[in-house]
C-alpha cells in the first residue's frame, strides 16, 4: 500500500471541490445571462408591438379622414386634405427614421 499524505490528499479534495463548484457557477452565470437575453427580447417585442399599434391607428385615421374628404362637398375647401398634409402624415408614420417613443 502506497503511503499519501494527508496534506495532499486534502489538497486534491479542495481542489476537485473548487472544480465543481467553478462549474456551477459558471452555469449559474450562463443561466443568468440566457435570462436576461430573453427579457431584452420580450422588451424590444413589447416596444415594436407598441410602435406598430400607434401606425395602425395612425393609418386608421388617415382613412377616417380620407372618407370624411370623400363624404364632404368637392368643393369644401376646408375639408380637403392637401398632399401637403399627407406628406406630413406619411413623414409622421415613418418612425424608423425619427425615433417616437409614447
Amino acid at each position: 500500500m502506497e503511503y499519501k499524505d494527508p496534506i495532499e490528499e486534502e489538497w486534491e479534495i479542495f481542489q476537485k471541490e473548487m472544480k465543481e463548484q467553478s462549474t456551477v457557477s459558471a452555469q449559474s452565470i450562463a443561466k443568468d445571462h440566457e435570462e436576461a437575453t430573453a427579457e431584452r427580447h420580450i422588451d424590444e417585442i413589447d416596444e415594436e408591438m407598441q410602435n406598430w399599434s400607434r401606425v395602425l391607428d395612425l393609418e386608421n385615421e388617415i382613412k377616417a379622414v380620407k372618407a370624411a374628404k370623400r363624404r364632404s362637398n368637392a368643393g369644401d375647401d376646408d375639408l380637403e386634405v392637401s398632399s401637403a398634409d399627407e406628406a406630413e402624415f406619411d413623414e409622421y408614420l415613418d418612425w424608423r427614421a425619427k425615433k417616437s417613443y409614447g
